[in-house]
């Protein structure tokens, strides 16, 4: 049987672990998974309930959930930060796993270009898990 140091246990984790994008919004709640690698992010839909997000994540085998914050350009916290980061808060007591937030800066925007209009909150928390999941390559690399 072979054995590995943890830093190859910690890596191989890494390299099988899903992420769940959200993109949390005034009205709804834009749905997002990565692939089993951690690399590319896909739309998957929208959230009408935190138990949908707690049942997707459960059923997924989620390791990790990256919800947009809204930033402005000037560096500040939106108010809908605050609704957010609140928002957050009831996630993790209920799913009990790791939160990252990542700037949402113009995703909607982006998004609503070349996304249906019932798609553009998927396709706003794929934007936004996809520019997390990036940066994480760039940094373990």
């Amino acid at each position: 049987m072979a054995r590995y140091s943890s830093q190859e246990k910690f890596a191989n984790f890494w390299e099988n672990m899903r992420f769940l994008g959200i993109d949390y919004g005034k009205k709804r709640i834009g749905l997002a998974l990565s692939d089993e690698g951690g690399k590319i992010a896909m739309p998957y839909g929208i959230a009408g309930s935190l138990n949908k997000i707690i049942s997707l994540a459960k059923k997924e085998k989620v390791g990790k959930i990256v919800i947009g914050l809204p930033i402005g350009f000037s560096g500040r916290e939106s108010a809908q930060a605050l609704k957010t980061r609140k928002f957050a808060e009831e996630v993790k007591k209920k799913v009990k796993l790791p939160i990252e937030f990542e700037n949402e800066i113009l995703t909607t925007k982006i998004a609503s270009v070349s996304s249906a209009k019932d798609k553009v909150d998927a396709a706003s928390a794929a934007i936004i898990l996809q520019s997390y999941l990036d940066k994480q390559s760039v940094t373990s690399n």
